[in-house]
């Protein structure tokens, strides 16, 4: 999936003691069923359509400190890995939740495809390397 980053990444601690970095995608905008209005331009009509978001959890913790260091809001992103769904009962509510999110584990990926015209912090690639690629 490629989409653009929606807010800085956040890291959580996991009762394990593990770290799970969330982030936020966005993916849609023009690519949907709705027509444009008649004279309205391509730009305007881009920005009218929805865009759907996406949770993504990385496990890998080198990977997700290096994607709290690398990602700011408007980075493009290719992320792949397993779609799961996540159950558990609302402490307020009692309700039963479920949240869908995009988990890249050992043998997910993501790849930096740009940074949205933000200039954020550059990694070397010493560092790059060192984390492998996922």
């Amino acid at each position: 999936m490629v989409g653009q980053v929606g807010q800085i990444p956040i890291q959580k601690r996991l009762k394990s003691g593990r770290t799970v970095t969330l982030l936020s995608l966005g993916t849609g905008g023009i690519r949907n069923n709705r027509r444009p209005f008649d004279n309205e331009e391509p730009g305007e009509y881009a920005n009218r359509c929805a865009v759907q978001w996406h949770r993504v959890s990385v496990y890998p913790e080198r990977l997700g400190e290096m994607a709290v260091k690398s990602i700011v809001p408007g980075s493009i992103l290719y992320v792949e890995g397993n779609l799961e769904t996540k159950i558990f009962t609302d402490p307020i509510t009692g309700l039963v939740r479920r949240i869908r999110e995009i988990a890249i584990r050992k043998n997910g990926r993501l790849v930096f495809l740009g940074n949205g015209g933000n200039e954020g912090p550059q990694q070397s690639q010493a560092e790059i390397k060192g984390v492998g690629y996922y």
